[in-house]
């Protein structure tokens, strides 16, 4: 399982070059949420340095998720596809997406009434 950061440029390590032709100008990274379903697309163009690069095992990929509209919407698993020039299957696996910041898991509410805070009410 890959692990993206949320709001980050991340980097990833591949061996799709091993399975793909060599004739592939771009590759497209597909993310499908594991519980919204939505579908979110990247484009990666292999002729760019700065966000491919390969060798004789494994390619590096980057995926910058920090600018305005690039980034995923949810935190969670994700599927990722990738399709060589758009429609040829090259990558099949999970993505789990972290947050870069904690979230408070509850909200904590104080009543104006602090005498009875300690009763529970049970109705009949």
């Amino acid at each position: 399982m890959l692990i993206l950061q949320k709001g980050k440029q991340n980097e990833l390590v591949l061996n799709i070059n091993n399975n793909s032709r060599t004739d592939f100008s771009t590759y497209r990274l597909t993310f499908t949420n594991i519980l919204s379903q939505e579908v979110k697309s990247y484009v990666i163009d292999l002729s760019d340095p700065l966000v491919y690069g390969e060798n004789d095992r494994y390619c590096e990929i980057v995926l910058n998720l920090q600018n305005p509209g690039q980034d995923l919407n949810y935190e969670g698993q994700y599927q990722l596809q990738i399709f060589g020039n758009g429609s040829q299957l090259v990558y099949t696996g999970m993505v789990r997406l972290e947050g870069t910041t904690e979230d408070n898991s509850f909200v904590e509410y104080i009543s104006a009434d602090e005498d009875n805070s300690n009763f529970i009410y049970i109705q009949d």
